[in-house]
């Protein structure tokens, strides 16, 4: 992996609401909704993180009929949170 990929990467996640985001899609698909329910926070700030994880390639959708699905796609992204979550889960 490039150093410029990595460090574009961990920008990204260093954003506590991205990470969030990033953790939820680490464990299954989740509409905006979905999202924005079980971070409590609004439908528009969330679809501002995805657009950011999109461009960035760390993400993509499927859109079924009116629904929206996000899921993570970068396998760079996927093994830096799992790294992270089994660091949070020895913290704790």
């Amino acid at each position: 992996m490039e150093i410029k990929r990595l460090s574009t990467i961990l920008k990204l996640i260093a954003n506590p609401e991205r990470m969030a985001i990033l953790f939820l899609l680490l464990n299954g698909d989740r509409s905006i909704t979905e999202l924005a329910q079980a971070l409590d926070s609004s439908p528009t700030g969330i679809a501002n993180h995805l657009a950011r994880l999109r461009t960035e390639g760390i993400i993509d959708f499927t859109r079924y009929h009116r629904i929206i699905e996000y899921r993570l796609i970068s396998e760079e992204a996927t093994t830096i949170l799992n790294t992270l979550r089994t660091l949070k889960d020895q913290a704790e």
